[in-house]
């Protein structure tokens, strides 16, 4: 496109791009059309001349025919005297009129045959009375003078006339039929020559158009749909922008969106980068260090300067107390200076205002307010930015910037400062939230090292009366043996077992109370080894029980204490043996599964099991739901659940009741091959483990 068309072409609306688009089509496509139509009306004509002439030209040649008919009724009656051929005559005269009325219609208003068939049908008439005044002379009986006219050949001569007339007339016709013909076939080739030419130039003006139009409208948005198409992407904007680029100044509508386009990829691009160094500001005064709260608060004025281009920054919080402000932290040199200085409300309107309508307020100018109330803070600068700082949508200080310079409202970067102050009302929240945790962490470390020293004299003030009292009454028992009542020696056995008791509660209670105590950092164990080591241990139990043990052949590492694991299988293996249905054998079943990052222990039995009301009390130290069937403290589940806590994993109990239990506990995962398989178990055979649902029991 030329660059006169396009500044012709560049500033017209969509529509009216799309009318001329189309009257580039439309006007040209008519004219061909109204060319063509001309060629076809005159076809028509040519063939309707060509149909006039055909019937004109079949006609005369009736005619002909007719006057051949006349002349051989004529001639066949004379020499045969025959009413036979009288017939064929009158038969071909009945036909004459009709036919010659028909012929002359046809011919009227031909420029080529002035007075039509008048000539020929005097020729008629003149044949036809001679014939007739003969034919009456034969019929009166008289035939000489009817031979005679015969054997002259004037008859004869006279059709012979006649029928020449009427073949120069069809000879014309003839040649006004060719003439036609070659008119007709001009006509034919113009108007085929002439369909190309129009459809040529539709399809120019058309691919004009086209391009016109893909310039206009097809290119500008195949390059915006690739444009949001690229930043659903999250690429740099910089690259969407070139995208853009190769599109016209254009000034439809579609040139107009293109520009709010790119102004939105700049203002995109703006804010990002400026998110990005908020980001950066972000995590640097989110950053608590030993430095605590004061250090956040200094980071927050020294960056809120750097990025706002402020030349001081004021940090002022709240004292709802004394109703004041206090300056929490000001950048650069006035740290020192107004480090904790308190300022009267009334001294900071501009802040105020902030503070109360929890938006940003901007005041300019202030070293020409001379009030009392506010001369001492002019000195600081001449225009001043507050924002408010929010905790949960309630203010509880102010942002303030500052500039010695006078500073209009549409001069601050207020978003950036805006975001500042978000940043920076969110450090401030969070170094207040870690200093009081740090503060309640140390006050809840004094409190637990006070009870574990509690916890430690106690068990030891406690477990030595317990002790004594069961060795007195073992030896009142001995010693006065023979000589006391029942009642008394059984008096005498429930103090020796309470006093047994006193001694291993106290003794479980430091048990669960040092378990995490004094332990080095987890390493990688093999739980099949572990696992091995547990049913070693308890193989005299195992085989006096009959008990049978199936166990997975491979286990994944996991990341714990060895000792400790040893202590939860030992715990829950024990469980399993002791709680067995009476007058049945023990089946214990030990598996594993992955999930995500943990590990899951699995030990199925088919004992006695738990009822699922009171499966999250067997993990309550001294409970115990089946005192009767088997001895034992209660502790053994809660040091189970302690330890495994430890890890980050839990312990449950699955399985339907009177079906035995599974106790199922999770450990952390390390994701490295190699395993142990445990063998030649003592007691009980050796198989891989099913997954059947069952029971778990303390």
């Amino acid at each position: 496109m030329s660059r006169w068309a396009a500044q012709w072409w560049e500033p017209l609306r969509i529509q009216h791009k799309v009318w001329v688009v189309l009257l580039l089509l439309c006007v040209p496509l008519v004219g061909g059309l109204a060319v063509q139509l001309r060629f076809v009306q005159q076809q028509l004509a040519l063939q309707q001349q060509r149909q006039d002439l055909a019937l004109a030209y079949e006609q005369v040649h009736q005619l002909r025919r007719l006057a051949i008919d006349v002349e051989d009724g004529f001639r066949g009656y004379v020499l045969t005297g025959r009413p036979a051929f009288l017939a064929a005559f009158v038969e071909a005269e009945a036909k004459i009129d009709s036919v010659m009325a028909g012929a002359t219609k046809s011919l009227a208003g031909r420029t080529d045959l002035p007075d039509g068939l008048g000539s020929v049908e005097r020729q008629w008439q003149e044949l036809l009375r001679a014939k007739h005044e003969l034919i009456a002379e034969v019929q009166r009986g008289s035939s000489e003078k009817a031979l005679a006219y015969v054997r002259s050949g004037e008859g004869l001569l006279t059709s012979d006339r006649l029928r020449g007339s009427l073949r120069a007339i069809e000879d014309r016709f003839e040649l006004q039929r060719e003439s036609l013909n070659e008119r007709d076939d001009r006509l034919s080739q113009r108007t085929f020559v002439g369909l190309w030419i129009a459809l040529g130039g539709v399809m120019v003006l058309g691919w004009l158009s086209s391009r016109m139009l893909a310039r206009s409208l097809t290119d500008p948005i195949v390059r915006l749909h690739a444009a949001t198409a690229r930043m659903g992407e999250q690429v740099a904007p910089a690259e969407i922008t070139e995208l853009l680029t190769p599109l016209p100044a254009s000034k439809d509508e579609l040139g107009r969106l293109t520009d709010a386009y790119r102004h939105m990829l700049s203002r995109i691009e703006t804010h990002i980068r400026e998110l990005e160094v908020l980001d950066s500001i972000g995590h640097e005064i989110n950053s608590i260090g030993p430095d605590g709260l004061e250090g956040v608060l200094r980071r927050i004025a020294d960056r809120a300067v750097e990025l706002v281009q402020a030349d001081v920054c004021l940090v002022l919080l709240r004292n709802e107390q004394m109703g004041c402000w206090v300056v929490e932290a000001a950048s650069g040199e006035w740290s020192d200076r107004l480090k904790n200085a308190v300022m009267l409300w009334e001294e900071f309107p501009v802040c105020v205002q902030a503070y109360q309508s929890r938006q940003s307020s901007v005041g300019e100018h202030f070293r020409r307010d001379q009030r009392p109330e506010v001369a001492r803070r002019n000195f600081i600068g001449d225009s001043m930015l507050a924002i408010p700082l929010l905790a949960q949508g309630a203010p509880f200080g102010v942002l303030a910037l500052l500039s010695e310079r006078p500073r209009a409202a549409h001069q601050w970067n207020q978003r950036l400062a805006q975001g500042m102050a978000q940043e920076a009302a969110l450090a401030i929240s969070n170094a207040r939230l870690y200093e009081a945790a740090q503060q309640e962490q140390r006050g809840l470390l004094a409190r637990l090292r006070q009870l574990e020293h509690l916890a430690e004299t106690l068990a030891h003030d406690l477990k030595g009366p317990g002790e004594r009292m069961e060795e007195l009454a073992k030896l009142l028992a001995q010693k006065f043996a023979g000589q006391i009542d029942e009642r008394t020696a059984r008096w005498l056995s429930l103090i020796q077992e309470n006093g047994s008791d006193l001694v291993r509660r106290v003794e479980g209670i430091l048990e669960v109370a040092r378990l995490g105590a004094g332990e080095g950092a987890v390493t990688a164990v093999a739980p099949s080894l572990v696992l091995q080591d547990v049913l070693k241990a308890q193989a005299e139990d195992i085989e006096r029980s009959g008990a049978t043990v199936h166990v997975d052949p491979w286990f994944p590492l996991v990341a714990c204490h060895g000792a400790y694991l040893r202590q939860v299988f030992d715990n829950v293996v024990s469980n399993a043996l002791k709680y067995a249905r009476p007058g049945e054998p023990p089946v214990l079943t030990i598996s594993s599964t992955t999930t995500q990052n943990m590990v899951c222990f699995s030990v199925r039995d088919r004992g006695i099991g738990i009822p699922p009301g009171q499966r999250s009390r067997v993990f309550q130290p001294f409970v115990r739901l089946k005192q009767a069937e088997a001895a034992g403290s209660g502790i053994g589940l809660a040091i189970v659940q302690r330890i495994v806590e430890l890890y980050g994993g839990r312990v449950w109990i699955e399985g339907d009741e009177g079906e035995g239990c599974t106790v199922k506990f999770t450990l952390p995962w390390l994701r490295e091959e190699g395993s142990t398989v445990i063998s030649g178990l003592p007691g009980g055979a050796l198989t891989e483990a099913s997954d059947a649902p069952a029971k778990g029991r303390k």
